[in-house]
């Protein structure tokens, strides 16, 4: 382009250039024309003294001076018509030269021509000249025409450059605009001041079903009277969209109502240009869905929150019907459920807006009409190959065409409802919970939402189902055992506060009885935790059996059961209860395979006789109990108030007996042992003594037992083999005795636990005594607990050189003799019940004598304890009884005394007694 441009200024200028001469010359030659052509005329004018034409004759000399006055660069010549030269003036100018002639009459009569000729050479000269002149214009013109096009045309260039740009960015803001206008999920409407449709989206138009073209409503108000008429209350939304200078304000967040029950937001604001409005611009959004999940979910929370409150759950239904045919607006809705996780009995609420007559016949049939549906889907649902178990998995379509709906459907139909569709309700294992049925006046007036509504309400009532039954089961875990189903200790107390609260009001007696199964234990322990969970499954049906529905059987753990006997005019009705249940508990329990008998200890006390306090009740009711319990078993005891006495003792001795071994208040007595055969003291058992502080020596019964139940025997065991390890070695070590055996008797509680033969060592080890000179006693009882275990156990502390292990209170227990021969012991202790009858007594003789016999054929050494008088060490002695142990040598005494009683036998001369 520039070149273009340079080409035409040089083309301008050169053109001015040249143009200044050629137009000097043309005019210089129009002007010698002029000028020649005027002297001719001159000529003729002087000639004659008129401007006539040269016709009259005249001799050439004449026109010559006639025409004399030309300048002398003017050549004139006359000729005749033979071009003969007849006179001239000046000579003839060189070419180029211009040239005028006329036509002569001269004189006789001839013709002639004057011929004026003039030299244009000068002329041509000064036109060469006026070039310079020329060039200087063509140079100013070439400049002129090079700079000032290219200023416009540069400018040109860019105003077309900048309007391109601006083209582009206005078709690309306009296809941002026109897509974003079709994109948006909203409906846009651009109205004018006048309220006609400018500009609307496509989702406008399907938001509001417009299906006319958009040509159809330009320059019309027709757009607004349609959306107007799509409205429940059109007067707010035309009066914004039309009246601009009262609704200038943005109109953010209103909602329109449909006719058709769809709700859409809208927003609207004025569209200004130069500060004046101009129209307006209004978008929609379709906010049904917000708005009905919103109403679903204020449903949810309100019929939740009445689960939660412990509202009846058919209430809560009942509500949420009410609100589903809300949200339909013409649909009636009732919902089948079960009341209870078995599904046993069935329930049936409807919304109000089912009418009242057809409500009661639903009522009054429920359990036969739905009931059968119910029943039937629930078969169906076991039956695969049936097929049709899929179906009702979710919405049953046209139920109207299913047998199993042919009577409920036949009861709604008499009244004019017609049931259209069902949606199964399930639980989270797919388990059927109820059904919720649809029904209309006019089943072709079903809304296309109502069957998402049902699913949701479906979704809900499956929620609410479902918390309500955990509620249940949680209801029944807090309050109820889990293996009897009865109450718990928790519910227990519950009711026995509501019983004394009630009997405030009334006249009458409440008994409380506490139950512990005898030898529960044992036969946990011996047929299995499995066949002992039914044995109490089988003993609280029977405790049930005894008691009134009005009564309240629980229980408090392991064997433990307590009942509740509410008015009651007597303490002894309690009595005739608690005999019913001893006679009830003589059957034998069938455990498996297995039959066993069990029988009850039962203490009883009676409000408000006893005390007014429950948990004083429930104390003297378990300390009446253990009465029951200590006098054997099977049976029962009131509770009295040396009871109370008695427990308060124990409870104190208890006490005591916790802070007795770091006080050091125990003590340890030796009770000698005799050699029947040389009539020395070869030994003594070491028996614990405990010195309260103020009761001074307490009896051996009252408090072992006590250690035994609390455990605290192994600690006190372990402190009393220590003491006699100790003392044995002190003996050892004093050179003033004879070798003895002393012997410590181990607990259950010790034999039980697996690192005893190491307890033992240790303690040998840290006394450093010779473990040939320990003694270890048994009890048969203990032993027979689990014998293999005590074998284990005892071949476990015979390794560790304990070489005198004995059998403790032998005859009073259940012995094995294939275990007995297994034992590693060497000796049998006969318990003091047998010595006592000796020697008048024929029972004791028989076994005393049975057991000495069988203890010898075994090697095993026989002691006799609790031998008080002569005749029975007589007979002792003469059945080859080989240790005697009792009063009739020395009662149990300290280490000093025993010292000294052994010194002083040895010291004897005498026969042995």
């Amino acid at each position: 382009m520039p070149t273009l441009v340079a080409r035409l200024a040089w083309g301008g200028g050169t053109l001015v250039t040249l143009l200044v001469p050629l137009v000097f010359f043309i005019v210089g030659y129009q002007s010698d024309v002029a000028r020649l052509e005027s002297a001719l005329q001159a000529g003729i004018y002087r000639a004659t003294g008129s401007a006539a034409t040269w016709g009259a004759p005249h001799s050439p000399q004449a026109v010559l001076a006639a025409l004399e006055w030309l300048p002398s660069d003017t050549s004139i010549r006359i000729t005749d018509d033979q071009q003969q030269l007849l006179a001239s003036q000046n000579v003839e100018p060189p070419a180029p030269r211009l040239t005028r002639s006329a036509a002569l009459n001269l004189d006789a009569g001839r013709s002639g021509q004057l011929v004026l000729s003039h030299s244009i050479l000068p002329l041509l000269l000064y036109a060469l000249l006026m070039f310079v002149p020329g060039m200087m214009l063509g140079t100013i013109a070439f400049i002129a025409l090079r700079d000032l096009p290219m200023r416009v045309f540069h400018r040109t260039l860019q105003e077309i450059a900048i309007r391109k740009v601006a083209e582009g960015k206005l078709a690309k803001s306009l296809s941002i605009f026109s897509a974003t206008l079709e994109s948006t999920a909203d409906g846009i409407l651009v109205t004018d001041i006048c309220g006609r449709e400018v500009v609307a989206n496509q989702r406008f138009r399907d938001m509001w079903h417009l299906h006319r073209s958009a040509s159809l409503y330009a320059n019309t108000n027709e757009t607004l009277l349609e959306l107007s008429n799509k409205l429940r209350d059109p007067a707010t939304f035309v009066a914004t969209i039309k009246d601009l200078t009262r609704h200038i304000d943005v109109n953010q967040g209103s909602t329109l109502e449909l006719r058709d029950g769809r709700h859409f937001e809208w927003n609207s604001q004025p569209q200004f240009v130069n500060g004046q409005v101009v129209g307006r611009v209004t978008s929609f959004r379709d906010v049904s869905n917000r708005k009905q999940a919103e109403a679903l979910l204020s449903i949810e929370n309100e019929v939740l929150e009445m689960v939660v409150c412990g509202q009846p759950l058919k209430a809560a239904l009942g509500v949420l019907a009410d609100h589903v045919e809300v949200l339909s607006g013409e649909m009636f809705c009732t919902i089948l459920f079960r009341k209870d996780s078995e599904g046993v009995e069935l329930a049936c609420v409807s919304g109000r807006s089912l009418p009242s007559n057809v409500v009661d016949r639903i009522i009054h049939h429920e359990q036969v009409v739905l009931g059968k549906v119910f029943t039937a889907i629930t078969k169906l649902e076991n039956m695969p190959q049936h097929g049709l178990s899929d179906e009702y998995s979710g919405v049953i379509e046209n139920i109207g065409n299913h047998p199993i709906w042919a009577d409920y459907c036949r009861l709604m139909a008499n009244h004019g409802v017609h049931a259209c569709f069902a949606v199964a309700v399930r639980s989270s294992d797919s388990a059927l919970l109820g059904l919720i049925v649809a029904h209309y006046r006019d089943p072709s007036r079903q809304q296309p939402h109502d069957r998402e509504l049902m699913w949701v309400a479906a979704h809900l009532v499956h929620i609410a189902m479902e918390r309500r039954q955990a509620e249940n089961r949680l209801q029944v875990l807090a309050h109820y055992d889990t293996l009897t189903r009865l109450p718990n200790r928790a519910l227990f107390h519950d009711r026995l506060n509501q019983a004394l609260t009630r009997l405030e009001r009334s006249k009458g007696l409440v008994a409380l009885m506490f139950i512990d199964l005898d030898r529960f234990k044992t036969i946990n322990d011996t047929l299995g935790h499995d066949l002992g969970d039914q044995l109490l499954c089988e003993a609280s049906a029977r405790l049930l059996a005894c008691v009134r529905d009005t009564d309240t059987v629980a229980r408090l753990g392991g064997d433990e059961f307590t009942i509740i006997l509410e008015q009651i005019s007597k303490a002894e009705d309690a009595a005739g209860v608690a005999s019913k249940i001893i006679e009830v508990f003589a059957a034998p329990f069938h455990l498996g395979h297995q039959e066993t008998f069990v029988t009850p200890s039962i203490g009883i006390t009676v409000y408000p006789a006893d005390s007014e306090n429950s948990s004083h009740l429930i104390k003297y009711a378990d300390t009446a109990m253990y009465r029951a319990k200590e006098d054997g078993g099977n049976g029962y005891r009131f509770f009295t108030s040396e009871m109370n006495t008695l427990a308060s003792d124990r409870l104190e001795m208890e006490s005591g007996l916790r802070r007795a071994l770091a006080r050091g208040e125990f003590e340890v007595y030796y009770q000698p042992k005799l050699n029947l055969a040389d009539g020395c003291i070869t030994g003594a058992e070491a028996l614990l003594r405990w010195r309260h502080p103020q009761r001074g020596l307490v009896s051996p019964g009252e408090f072992i037992p006590i250690l035994e139940e609390t455990g605290l025997i192994e600690q006190v065991g372990s402190w009393v083999l220590k003491t006699v390890c100790t003392q044995i070695r002190s003996w050892q070590e004093a050179d003033s005795l004879p070798p003895l055996v002393i012997a410590v008797n181990l607990s259950g509680r010790q034999l039980q636990r697996s690192n005893l033969a190491a307890t033992i060592a240790d303690i040998l080890e840290e006394t450093g005594m010779d473990p040939r000179f320990l003694e270890l006693e048994v009890t048969e009882s203990v032993l027979m607990h689990d014998p293999q275990c005590a074998v284990d156990i005892l071949m476990q502390i015979r390794n560790k050189g304990i070489l005198h292990i004995d059998v403790d209170d032998f005859g009073t227990g259940y012995s094995s003799l294939s275990y007995l021969k297994q034992f590693p012991i060497d000796c049998l202790k006969l318990d003091k019940s047998f010595v006592d009858g000796l020697p008048h007594d024929e029972d004791d003789i028989a076994i005393s004598q049975a057991v000495i016999a069988m203890a010898h054929s075994l090697r095993l050494t026989v002691i006799a304890e609790g031998v008080e008088k002569e005749e029975q060490l007589a007979f002792l002695r003469d059945n080859g009884c080989d240790i005697i142990q009792g009063y009739i040598i020395s009662p149990p005494v300290p280490a000093h005394a025993f010292a000294r009683l052994v010194q002083a036998r040895a010291n004897s001369t005498t026969a042995p007694p």
